[in-house]
């Protein structure tokens, strides 16, 4: 079975297409074109060309897969035509991963195409502006996925993803001044298979629009998310990072993205990160946080000793730093926490539509993309969400979340896709740098024996991991498989 998901997922990586423009013209496609055009074409969605973050607003890093080691990107804007030579990473395909960074961005409009051997991509546009505020989409759970059983599962998945990408910047555009960021908390792939990561890549607003991700349990599946991907400020701690990627942060305007592999169990490793990055940007005045796994509104029975776990180690975190919004997902529920403080609720969000200076983190997590979940698990039970969560919405609609970001407050949106329906709405105010944050003197709780035992055990799941992708046939060197 392995042996023939990994026989599709080169022939499907091969023969996957979809010819974007560089502009959001597939915001009305039907099923039908999506699917015509996916047949005709066989260029752009191998090359899977993708738009991550940069440091900041002014940076933008891109990435595609290429036969040549060679390539670059011409990017044209303000100040002329620049040819940008790409950097390369061989593949497990055994093809390359190019990457290129496009840095110190005035403001203004700009175009970009890819150059690599026989391939040239379609000239795509992007917008650098003012960070004051601006508007960031988060899904989680997306869920691209091959079936063993439907040849068209990658492709039906890439289209509800296109479907629900284009919903929310026709939304942000009808709202406001456009989608300037997307966030996707985890799962982007259902096997972490290179045919899935190049199907999502098949929209086109990710060509355009700063993509930043963080790795699901799913996404560890396999190694090709570590080739999909080029992130900003990775963590370069040793004996922490996974062999398919970190924690990194990256910022824009007045926020500070905190972007977490909670994979990684080592809390040593993720708090000496967040430490480094709260230094460096001392001047942002919001902090938001961004990992896999849901921490208070699992609705799920069997794993509730798991989140309660995770609730032990990431909450200090969370207390510590001042996080003021955690974006989760795993669940497939969308649950939003009430004001959490060491684990407790310090104020109730129920039946409010804003808070100000909240003395603590509210949590969210957003129903899966491509797989909502209804209200009872595998086992027919409906457990209660728990006495933390604050609003809570069960649906089997694909979901989006629309952030506002805007100097004092983040306003939450949260749309379905199919009926257009604004599910919940929500505002954090601060009306100072801190807001009403209490802010703990360093290793209060985070004791330091439950560092040595996080990164024991993170060690022997690198090594498990390390393992598996063996099995699967790829060569992994250990050393790498066990520290990243």
């Amino acid at each position: 079975m392995k042996t023939l998901r990994k026989t599709i997922a080169v022939i499907l990586s091969a023969i996957m297409i979809f010819a974007c423009c560089g502009n959001a013209a597939a915001a009305d496609m039907t099923k039908e074109v999506w699917d015509t055009r996916w047949a005709e074409d066989t260029k752009e969605i191998s090359a899977a060309v993708t738009m991550f973050p940069g440091s900041d607003e002014n940076d933008r890093n891109i990435a595609w897969y290429s036969a040549s080691e060679d390539g670059y990107a011409l990017l044209s804007g303000i100040n002329g035509t620049e040819k940008i030579t790409a950097a390369s990473k061989e593949t497990a395909q055994g093809d390359y991963r190019l990457s290129v960074s496009f840095t110190d961005l005035a403001e203004g409009e700009y175009t970009y195409k890819c150059v690599s051997g026989d391939f040239e991509s379609e000239t795509y546009s992007f917008s650098v502006k003012s960070a004051d505020t601006f508007t960031a989409m988060y899904v989680t759970d997306i869920h691209v996925g091959e079936d063993d059983e439907d040849v068209f599962a990658v492709r039906d998945s890439a289209f509800k993803t296109n479907e629900t990408f284009a919903t929310a910047y026709n939304k942000a555009q009808q709202t406001g001044d456009g989608l300037d960021l997307i966030i996707s908390s985890g799962d982007q792939a259902s096997l972490g298979l290179r045919s899935e990561y190049a199907g999502l890549s098949s929209n086109v607003y990710t060509k355009s629009i700063p993509f930043a991700t963080s790795i699901g349990n799913h996404d560890r599946k396999s190694v090709d998310y570590k080739y999909y991907t080029n992130l900003p400020n990775e963590s370069e701690i040793i004996n922490f990072k996974s062999y398919i990627g970190t924690d990194y942060w990256f910022r824009q305007g007045d926020v500070l993205f905190l972007m977490f592999d909670s994979n990684n169990t080592s809390m040593a490793g993720h708090r000496y990160f967040a430490k480094q990055a709260v230094r460096e940007n001392k001047d942002c005045k919001w902090r938001v946080a961004v990992f896999h796994h849901d921490l208070y509104g699992g609705r799920i029975p069997h794993r509730e000793s798991e989140n309660a776990l995770l609730r032990l180690l990431w909450a200090p975190m969370a207390d510590e730093f001042g996080f003021d919004l955690c974006l989760l997902g795993h669940s497939h529920y969308y649950t939003m926490s009430n004001v959490l403080y060491n684990n407790k609720t310090v104020e109730s969000i129920a039946g409010k539509d804003s808070v100000t200076d909240p003395k603590g983190t509210i949590f969210m997590v957003s129903g899966s993309l491509n797989n909502p979940r209804d209200d009872t698990d595998e086992e027919g039970n409906e457990p209660p969400v728990g006495e933390n969560i604050g609003y809570s919405y069960l649906t089997t609609e694909m979901i989006y979340n629309l952030l506002e970001f805007s100097g004092d407050s983040i306003t939450i949106k949260s749309y379905t896709v199919e009926s257009d329906e604004l599910i919940n709405t929500f505002t954090i105010n601060k009306t100072s740098k801190e807001g009403g944050h209490k802010y703990r003197t360093a290793m209060s709780l985070l004791n330091p024996l439950v560092h040595f035992i996080t990164r024991i055990v993170n060690v022997i799941n690198n090594i498990g991991m390390y393992q598996d992708y063996k099995d699967q046939g790829h060569d992994v060197p250990f050393f790498e498989g066990l520290i990243g």
